[in-house]
């Protein structure tokens, strides 16, 4: 299954040169996917989070720009 993710959060720091992505995946019927990524000059992290539907809207948040 491919996932769609929408970019929720992204965000530049200038003086310490690190930037923080924020996505989300609606997994049908199951919930949803949200992915953050860190990058520094020095390592990139990820971090993945399942989140249950709950009988929520199909969105947790709403994309940038929307």
């Amino acid at each position: 299954m491919k996932l769609e993710y929408d970019m929720i959060e992204d965000s530049f720091d200038d003086t310490t040169h690190i930037r923080t992505m924020t996505e989300q995946a609606t997994v049908p019927g199951k919930g949803w996917l949200v992915r953050t990524i860190i990058y520094t000059p020095h390592h990139i992290t990820s971090d993945v989070v399942f989140i249950p539907a709950t009988g929520a809207s199909d969105r947790l948040f709403d994309e940038i720009g929307a």
